[in-house]
């Protein structure tokens, strides 16, 4: 429950459709929500701090409740950590909320990059890259059933190509001071990777509890016990085997 609702509260964009912002839905930036002059950004801060939490802990929690898969649950707490990092290093004011900039250029491009929030944003992006792959070849080796695996495959490939193209038209904005439907494209690539990370790290959890837990006849951690050996004039039909169990006599 905590992965779940950890990648839902990850498309919090979503309270801007009953909150009075000012952010136009095609144009301005999700993290724009979040500025420090807007008269909403504890709400949408608060969502952000509380996704990436839920994230944290679900990922720790999954790891001590299975002890596998340790890369990629390290990569969940890389993820939320991320998100976290932008929560308390926020967008100081709005600079686009019509996706024009009266002063574009390089110098500009490069300062929002560098600057803390947009090194967190980038870092953030190349975390769910290596999470998408790790995670998706985990699932594999889990034995999550094909159809489930390909289309948390399309899901994570749309999430990452949207955000492949959020990239281009940013740079486009930050360049040339214009983008075309900037906005969008970001919240359709946030709301695909909110679904991502509420159903595949899930998944992954749910199979991997199911081949760690120990059935009737098994051993340590799911292996099951070695069959034992038969003496002479032991016969190979159940009422040979030797009892194992201290209730038998």
């Amino acid at each position: 429950m905590l992965l779940v609702a950890g990648g839902v509260a990850y498309a919090d964009w979503v309270l801007q459709l009953v909150l009075p912002v000012r952010a136009d839905l095609t144009s301005s930036f999700v993290s724009e929500l979040s500025a420090s002059d807007q008269p909403f950004h504890d709400v949408f801060r608060a969502a952000d701090t509380l996704g990436a939490v839920l994230l944290v802990l679900g990922a720790v929690a999954a790891w001590l409740a299975t002890r596998r898969h340790a890369i990629t649950w390290a990569l969940l707490v890389l993820m939320g950590a991320c998100i976290l990092v932008e929560t308390m290093l926020p967008l100081v004011g709005t600079f686009t909320f019509g996706a024009h900039l009266p002063h574009p250029g390089t110098h500009s491009w490069w300062h929002r990059i560098s600057e803390p929030h947009g090194a967190a944003s980038l870092a953030e992006t190349v975390t769910f890259l290596a999470l998408v792959i790790r995670c998706t070849v985990q699932l594999r080796h889990v034995g999550v059933p094909v159809a489930t695996r390909r289309w948390l495959a399309v899901v994570g490939i749309a999430a990452l190509l949207l955000g492949a193209l959020d990239a281009a038209l940013t740079a486009s904005l930050l360049l040339s001071g214009h983008a075309v439907a900037l906005g969008l494209v970001q919240r359709a690539g946030v709301t695909l990777t909110a679904i991502w990370l509420s159903a595949a790290p899930a998944y992954l959890l749910l199979a991997g509890a199911r081949t760690t837990s120990p059935g009737p006849s098994a051993g340590v951690r799911g292996r099951p016990l070695p069959t034992p050996a038969r003496g002479p004039g032991t016969s190979s039909g159940r009422s040979g085997l030797i009892r194992l169990s201290p209730r038998q006599p």
